[in-house]
């Protein structure tokens, strides 16, 4: 039987929480170090920049498993499946809450996010609690997303009157992640997530984003690259030979293929370059036949 009087074990410090990884590339850690991304390690040493570098590399690769699941019997409380490229494990997210879907397709529909990650991973980091104590806090946001320029950012999709991270834990969490590992983090509200016209524009690119199977670029796509950009959608579609999207069967002949109506092939390969980053628009206008498209820089 143990002494009343027994010292109790000291819980880990912060900095012990997570170990160093070593520094050959062929040598990988185990799973549960990709689980929590340690903030505010003291004197920063070598192994802390590879664990970041091998900490993001796992987020966006097709091994990563998100930290929150839902089990079948709940899937259909305001949830609902979201299917994209980005997310490079091939499988669908399941949305936390309906605004979630709705800021997923703004996020896939951003031509500088290359790369997505549903309930990435359990970010730790440092806050003051109501009595004025720092604390280790845990959150695990919606979303990771990493930019074409390389940069990672999380963030978290609330209704304007959900109070999930408190008043100050949106602060404290994008002051940690900004200062320690270089990464950004913000909260969407509804009301950002519906803005004008970049609501409108995003779900519009998403609508027409490359499907599995298809080939990178078609013909037209080719030759709207071809064409002394800048000009607007009406000017390409005047100049380019073909603006019609025809359809067969595949056990048919190509002679027997028709057009189909109400379809303008130019208007939705302009959407799907830009998508792909390869084309731009003024996103500060609603998209449309009069928009000027621009080669991406």
């Amino acid at each position: 039987m143990k002494s009343p009087h027994a010292r109790k074990p000291s819980r880990p410090k912060p900095s012990q929480i997570t170990k160093a990884l070593p520094s050959d590339d062929v040598k990988r850690s185990t799973e549960d170090d990709y689980k929590v991304l340690l903030q505010c390690l003291p004197n920063s040493t070598v192994w802390y920049r590879e664990h970041l570098r091998r900490t993001f590399d796992h987020i966006f690769s097709d091994q990563h498993e998100p930290r929150v699941t839902f089990p079948a019997r709940v899937r259909g409380r305001g949830r609902r499946r979201f299917t994209t490229d980005k997310y490079r494990t091939g499988r669908s997210i399941i949305t936390r809450n309906p605004w979630m879907g709705e800021g997923l397709a703004l996020m896939d529909g951003d031509p500088d996010v290359v790369a997505i990650a549903p309930y990435p991973i359990t970010l730790r980091y440092l806050t003051r609690s109501s009595g004025f104590k720092v604390t280790w806090e845990d959150h695990i946001p919606d979303l990771a997303f990493l930019r074409r320029d390389g940069s990672v950012g999380f963030v978290d999709f609330l209704h304007d009157l959900d109070v999930r991270l408190g008043d100050d834990g949106g602060r404290d969490l994008s002051l940690s992640l900004k200062e320690d590992v270089g990464a950004t983090y913000e909260v969407m509200w509804a009301t950002d997530i519906l803005q004008q016209p970049r609501f409108f524009n995003r779900n519009l690119l998403h609508a027409n984003r490359p499907r599995k199977g298809e080939v990178d670029l078609t013909a037209t796509e080719r030759s709207i690259l071809q064409q002394p950009l800048p000009m607007t959608i009406d000017e390409l579609s005047a100049s380019l030979p073909y603006n019609v999207l025809v359809e067969r069967f595949v056990d048919e002949p190509r002679s027997s293929a028709e057009p189909v109506a109400d379809v303008q092939a130019v208007f939705s390969s302009c959407l799907r370059l830009a998508y792909l980053g390869k084309v731009e628009f003024d996103m500060s206008k609603p998209i449309s036949t009069s928009s000027t498209v621009s080669r991406r820089a």
